[in-house]
């Protein structure tokens, strides 16, 4: 299922497109004015975007402006049956792919799955080829590092997947992790010693998440684990795993940590909160310390982002 705008002023044409696509299991919002479905285009960062061109609305401006604004966003044209260049002027627009009326179910529905899987495909390609960044970065590595370069790392994948999470309507999941009373326990260590034990936290946390996970080093004493395609409820699941495998290191006997959680599950809600790294990662600090106040080897935070008003 995706998040589809419709950009049609016709009430009854936009009906008939709304009926097919949530037929077709897909979420729909309709906007009848080129102005209001840029505003949603914004706001909602849908999947893909069907507009019309006639002659009381410009789809192809529409079209481009949704290309200057957010590149990545399919769109479909839809042109009347006396269009004799919907091609060209589609390509010239800068549309993935166009129809021509009068438009049939089947036929909507299979262009819409067709550019969902090929937009889909782009953005796993990206994925990957940034994974493969990350491998070429660290090379073969023996213990955790804040050097840097896994936080860009991360930041970059967090960014892609913010936006894929909006536009394909999956949660994302953000926690900081920082054992507890680091000061005395681990940083007061010889340094060989303590970087043995940051990297005994580092596995064994690894060794508790799934594949699509990740968790790096952040700073001197504390990580973060990045968990796709996860909601709150699954979220405080993992985050008690970490909390019990941190007390199984073996080189800092009885070591605890606290965790800071943070989590976006995206909506159709006009107005919601717009996520970043930094937003991101400031929720899950105050809940760490919120974690660390309330005195330690316990989970704070998690609440989903919530909506912001919209100004009119």
């Amino acid at each position: 299922m995706a998040f589809i705008l419709v950009a049609e002023p016709s009430a009854s044409v936009a009906g008939a497109l709304r009926k097919f696509l949530e037929n077709a299991g897909h979420e729909v919002t309709v906007a009848s004015e080129v102005r209001d479905a840029l505003e949603r285009v914004r706001e909602l960062a849908p999947a893909l975007v069907l507009a019309s061109v006639t002659e009381s609305f410009d789809g192809e401006t529409l079209c481009r402006q949704v290309k200057e604004e957010a590149s990545t966003i399919p769109v479909l044209l839809l042109y009347l049956p006396e269009e004799e260049q919907p091609e060209a002027r589609s390509a010239a627009a800068g549309a993935e792919a166009c129809l021509v009326g009068p438009l049939k179910r089947a036929t909507v529905v299979s262009c819409v799955s067709l550019m969902m899987q090929l937009a889909q495909a782009r953005e796993t390609v990206s994925v990957v080829r940034t994974e493969m960044q990350l491998m070429q970065h660290q090379g073969p590595r023996r213990e955790p590092s804040s050097s840097g370069a896994d936080l860009e790392f991360l930041k970059r994948l967090l960014f892609m997947e913010v936006k894929r999470s909006r536009r394909y309507r999956y949660p994302i999941s953000y926690l900081l992790l920082e054992p507890d009373r680091y000061a005395e326990r681990l940083a007061t260590l010889p340094a060989a010693q303590r970087t043995s034990a940051l990297a005994e936290v580092l596995r064994r946390l690894s060794e508790a998440l799934r594949d699509i996970d990740v968790a790096v080093p952040f700073a001197e004493g504390r990580f973060i684990v990045f968990l796709p395609y996860t909601p709150h409820e699954g979220a405080m699941v993992v985050a008690e795993r970490l909390r019990q495998r941190v007390k199984e290191v073996e080189s800092v006997p009885g070591l605890t940590a606290s965790m800071g959680l943070a989590v976006f599950e995206p909506s159709a809600q006009k107005g919601q909160a717009q996520v970043s790294f930094g937003s991101l990662m400031k929720e899950a600090g105050d809940a760490l310390r919120r974690a660390q106040a309330a005195g330690g080897d316990r989970v704070e935070g998690g609440r989903q982002t919530p909506a912001e008003p919209v100004s009119e």
